[in-house]
């Protein structure tokens, strides 16, 4: 009897040895842990902004858009033949009353692309001339008629703002009358749009 009653003994000591040990590493678990979530917690920044902060001198880039650059296709010219698309004007070569879906440059010199673009077609007719189109950015399209032979660009060409594209001529046999001029249209997407409203021109009519 008194040998069971050791071993019982034995074995409740060593049942809270165990159980002390367990606890014991509990307890450390529990602090690592809660050393770590202090660390972490002071270690973040400050939602509010800091007195006196330092400007970031590297600023993030932001994109904005730049307006193309626009040129008078002539410079020094008189406006003629005013651009017309709401009444009839007469066309004194033909004799008759049409409407104008352009605007006529009139004066000798050099004839320039008025924004950046692709030379995309060149011809020859007996009413238009020498004609030169340029196509553009956001469906604008650009034509040059009434230029002499010499033509200083090829289709295909990439031209810049202000690249010439040839000179003024009376090659336009439909507007002979008006004299060495620039018989310039403009398109947007398509359609005929007065130049005015893309040129600054109001100095020189």
């Amino acid at each position: 009897m008194k040998s069971y009653q050791s071993s019982t003994k034995e074995r409740k000591i060593n049942f809270f040895k165990r159980h002390k040990v367990a606890a014991i590493v509990t307890a450390s678990v529990l602090v690592v842990a809660l050393v770590v979530v202090l660390s972490v917690v002071l270690t973040l920044p400050a939602k509010s902004p800091v007195e006196n902060e330092v400007p970031d001198d590297n600023p993030p880039v932001v994109d904005v858009d730049t307006p193309p650059t626009i040129v008078l296709p002539l410079e020094g010219a008189t406006i003629g033949m005013d651009y017309a698309d709401d009444r009839l004007v007469k066309w004194e070569t033909l004799e008759l009353w049409k409407w104008h879906p352009a605007m006529d440059f009139v004066g000798s010199g050099n004839v320039v692309s008025i924004m950046d673009g692709t030379v995309t077609d060149i011809e020859k007719t007996t009413l238009d001339g020498n004609v030169v189109t340029v196509t553009h950015e956001n469906g604008y399209v650009s034509v040059y008629k009434s230029l002499s032979s010499e033509i200083s660009v090829s289709v295909g060409d990439t031209v810049k703002a202000g690249d010439k594209l040839g000179t003024t001529s009376t090659s336009m046999m439909s507007e002979l009358n008006t004299g060495a001029h620039l018989h310039f249209e403009l398109k947007k997407d398509g359609k005929y749009v007065n130049p005015a409203s893309v040129l600054a021109i109001e100095n020189d009519k």
